[in-house]
């Protein structure tokens, strides 16, 4: 193939994207990115205010993004959501899982639904969205879907037992539906940001010490950012991925080297 040929790689025109947990920081920029390679945008929320100042952000900068409000831990819920973005795309194309939540406490004082509450949204909200659109993706005959996982999938932290727990199973359950959805054209892929400052993390990092601690572990010396994430997704996204599959890649500074 020539250098025209390789032009299209990343190119999502027309593609259908819905973000689920697009009304924060990191879907924002997701969505931003996506957009700018031409795919049309579903944002949904559990906040649908949040979904549509995402959305509107990607009108005012050429895109085309409609907003739609999601529980992810409610089965119901996610199934209405697949069924309305289908009503009316026809299709799925990508699924961006960017929805989660953030909690640090010794797993001695962990409470049960403290634990129930992040494994619900982190793991089982995951399963629940890529179950729905991943019975769209194999009727339609492919699709890609990448989760947001963590560093906190592969490298170990105190306090983190809960929130661990959730990205290691994401990292995880990426691999089993991988696997059983590769010979029908779906790649599921997973990211592993290092810290990210959003407003999930912002109360953690005031705490005092805390920030200095975690740009310590990070050989690059800084903390993510949530544009740190957008060519691996744009990526994983494209046809420039479509060999990849099961993977998580880590966008992380360097924090999972050792």
């Amino acid at each position: 193939m020539g250098p025209a040929g390789y032009r299209g790689l990343f190119d999502l025109d027309g593609r259908v994207a819905l973000i689920a947990g697009g009304g924060g920081a990191l879907g924002r920029e997701v969505a931003l990115g996506l957009a700018a390679w031409g795919a049309r945008l579903v944002v949904a929320d559990l906040e649908p205010g949040r979904a549509e100042a995402v959305a509107a952000a990607v009108g005012d900068a050429g895109g085309a993004a409609r907003a739609l409000a999601v529980d992810v831990t409610r089965v119901e819920s996610v199934r209405a959501l697949v069924e309305g973005v289908v009503a009316v795309e026809e299709r799925i194309d990508v699924l961006v899982n960017a929805a989660g939540v953030f909690a640090v406490a010794p797993a001695v004082e962990l409470g049960p639904e403290t634990w129930r509450r992040v494994l619900d949204v982190n793991l089982s909200g995951v399963f629940l969205l890529c179950q729905a659109v991943g019975r769209v993706m194999l009727t339609q005959g492919g699709g890609k879907i990448v989760t947001i996982a963590s560093v906190s999938s592969a490298v170990a932290n105190p306090g983190y037992a809960a929130y661990a727990a959730s990205k290691g199973g994401v990292a995880q359950l990426t691999r089993v539906l991988a696997l059983e959805w590769c010979r029908a054209g779906v790649q599921v892929n997973a990211i592993g940001p290092a810290m990210t400052e959003t407003d999930l993390t912002r109360a953690y990092l005031a705490e005092p010490g805390h920030r200095d601690v975690v740009r310590g572990r990070i050989p690059a010396g800084r903390l993510g950012r949530p544009g740190d994430l957008v060519g691996a997704v744009v990526f994983l996204a494209s046809a420039a991925s479509d060999f990849v599959t099961g993977q998580t890649l880590y966008v992380d500074g360097g924090r999972t080297l050792g």
